[in-house]
């Protein structure tokens, strides 16, 4: 499927491949060739209801060094970060969208979802506040689950009541809510976890997706493409991923 396919209402948000890393199996994480973040791979997976299941990604606080970058992605898109837990919010907010200041982020205060530039930051349950302006030229949603919890959240019981708090429903319904023709803002699910070592298909069901491509988190890569003015590979890159075509 060529980009020229997908409405410019769409192509608009991808001027770059803003998220990539090495596409592989689930099982035997062989390669299958690269993930790039484009218009074309953006129109497939969101008209396919496909998500990404970046696996085996950073602590916490590498997974934040990863993703920094989007916050200089292209003028008008928007990236929606859901955050497992408030308490990983705050650190999300300590950690990069407040690095400058010194006080801390109290969990107890916080309120949910915060807009920063591009970034729009929220847990499931925040996501149903997030203002108009916020959901235009939306170009994916990253949630951050780095001990891949949340799709256990269907429910709680509070004494003899069933109380219904579907985390992994909250997050589908906000997609089904910014559907555009028919095409829903890619989900990118980042974790600690191997893909082997869960049940990825109870996951998809519990997002309301179809199927997952598998990306290797340890080489996932944000922010504009790397040019190599020597022809030279970046030497930041220790999987390859970036490598120019001929010295792949």
């Amino acid at each position: 499927m060529s980009s020229e396919q997908s409405p410019a209402v769409i192509t608009s948000r991808y001027r770059d491949a803003w998220i990539r890393g090495p596409r592989i199996t689930r099982l035997e994480e062989n390669r299958l060739g690269r993930f790039e973040l484009d218009a074309e791979t953006a129109w497939t997976l969101g008209t396919n209801n496909v998500g990404v299941f970046v696996g085996e990604c950073k602590p916490l606080g590498g997974t934040i060094d990863v993703i920094r970058a989007l916050h200089d992605a292209t003028p008008g898109s928007k990236w929606i970060v859901v955050a497992a837990t408030k308490k990983m919010a705050a650190v999300l907010i300590q950690r990069w969208l407040r690095e400058d200041q010194v006080a801390r982020v109290a969990v107890t205060t916080l309120r949910l979802p915060q807009s920063y530039s591009n970034i729009v930051l929220a847990t499931p349950e925040s996501l149903r506040r997030i203002e108009t302006q916020d959901t235009d030229r939306i170009a994916g949603i990253i949630v951050l689950d780095m001990l891949c919890h949340i799709h256990k959240a269907r429910g709680m019981k509070n004494r003899n009541f069933f109380v219904r708090n579907d985390r992994p429903q909250l997050v589908a319904n906000f997609r089904n809510d910014i559907a555009v023709d028919g095409w829903l803002p890619p989900v990118i699910f980042m974790t600690q976890k191997a893909a082997k070592s869960v049940t990825t298909d109870s996951i998809a069901r519990a997002y309301c997706l179809d199927a997952w491509w598998f990306v290797d988190g340890k080489c996932v890569r944000c922010g504009p493409r790397p040019h190599f003015p020597n022809g030279g590979p970046d030497a930041a890159d220790e999987c390859g991923d970036d490598l120019p075509d001929d010295q792949t």
